[in-house]
């Protein structure tokens, strides 16, 4: 062991309420910066389930427009302002197996979006029809737990509705439903099973129905209406969606913020709120350390006079204080994140927020590496000023 690093240590225990004092100042800072960071992004997150979690990030529909004609040799004919080829992609499964080889997408769920009409007595509503693969389409809409009664069950046959619908058409797993489509024809299926997705709209109008039954209902056998994708940072939907656009311009790619501007803001907001607290923590916590280094300088002058007369470097008696900074950095980072953890159990205990907060083993680990940086850095100040004292004029006392 280095006799810097000795005497550094020595340093700090001779002076145990000072060190203790700084460590718990940090300790304190670190815990905060901890408790913060942790609440914020997991109401972040929590905020992100309940507005995007079983809905697409990035949606890719067909891209013919109302007044628009494509003048190529196997352009679709137009019919009024529409074209007759409206909302089918018909490549639908390689823009898949392309979107796929994308890290970030963490979801892609073709459907069939369809309407219909459903009558009971003198009551009528109009449906939204989805057509899924149950299977794909449960990792984004999260359908089978969310089935509170019947089976979730969609074949040639079932179907799956929500709640409010059942309870406004007293509607019951097992019952049979005619709907009317568009094309006038009456399709009869049967309820498997009801679902609460916790959204009024789709628990009033949402009909869950097999892809392959939509498919023939709206004649789109071989096509898609829309590909649902769901990526691990929301943030990136815009940039991907530019991507997928630029790829695919005969199609239109749109991500959620299109939308959802002020959402957006929001919770960027957060986030830029998080950074500031964080960062006027760290300054404060990189002053105190400064400042009792500088304070130990002052106390310990004539050691470091008579440590200089006996041989030592300018340098050595400089890296004593950059030592004393980096553990005093890094023990109070570490008392900071158990203190931390208990602040953040404390708080679920008597708060019982409605969402979890998560503490990041990664998010911990950055936390106290840049506060023994801190440490390390405080130190300079301390350790320059050492550097120029002469060891005659200390031990003279001038």
């Amino acid at each position: 062991m280095r006799y810097e690093f000795r005497i550094s240590i020595n340093f700090m225990t001779h002076n145990k309420g000072q060190t203790i004092f700084i460590v718990s100042a940090i300790a304190l800072g670190v815990a905060i910066q901890i408790f913060i960071a942790s609440l914020i992004v997991s109401l972040q997150t929590s905020l992100i389930q309940r507005i995007l979690g079983d809905s697409s990030h990035i949606s890719i529909e067909d891209g013919n427009m109302r007044d628009r004609l494509l003048l190529l040799d196997n352009s679709p004919t137009i019919y009024g302002n529409f074209s007759t080829t409206r909302n089918k992609i018909q490549d639908f499964s390689d823009i898949i197996n392309y979107i796929k080889n994308y890290d970030d997408v963490t979801v892609v769920v073709p459907t069939i979006e369809g309407n219909a009409i459903y009558s009971r007595g003198e009551k009528t509503t109009s449906l939204t029809v989805r057509g899924i693969d149950l299977k794909s389409g449960d990792r984004l809409y999260n359908i089978t737990d969310r089935t509170v009664r019947g089976v979730p069950l969609i074949d040639s046959e079932n179907i799956l509705i929500g709640t409010r619908l059942a309870k406004n058409y007293y509607l019951n797993p097992g019952d049979i439903m005619q709907l009317t489509l568009s094309s006038g024809e009456i399709e009869t299926v049967r309820v498997a099973g009801i679902f609460d997705l916790e959204n009024s709209f789709s628990n009033s109008n949402l009909v869950i129905m097999d892809f392959d039954r939509a498919q023939r209902l709206f004649n789109k056998k071989g096509y898609a209406t829309n590909i649902n994708l769901q990526i691990k940072d929301v943030f990136k939907a815009p940039n991907l969606a530019e991507d997928f656009q630029k790829k695919y311009p005969y199609l239109e790619v749109i991500p959620w913020t299109r939308d959802s501007e002020n959402i957006l803001k929001a919770l960027r907001s957060q986030t830029d709120t998080s950074i500031i607290i964080q960062v006027v923590v760290m300054l404060a916590t990189s002053m105190s350390i400064a400042s009792v280094l500088l304070v130990t300088v002052l106390q310990k002058m004539k050691e470091i006079g008579i440590l200089k007369a006996m041989g030592a470097l300018d340098k050595s008696t400089g890296y004593l204080f950059i030592i004393q900074g980096t553990l005093i950095g890094f023990l109070g980072s570490i008392v900071g994140v158990v203190l931390g953890i208990l602040l953040i159990e404390i708080y679920v205990f008597f708060a019982q927020p409605s969402f979890d907060i998560l503490v990041r083993p990664q998010k911990l680990a950055l936390i106290i590496f840049i506060s023994t940086i801190a440490g390390t850095l405080s130190g300079i100040i301390p350790a320059k000023k050492c550097m120029k004292l002469s060891p005659i004029e200390v031990i003279k006392g001038e």
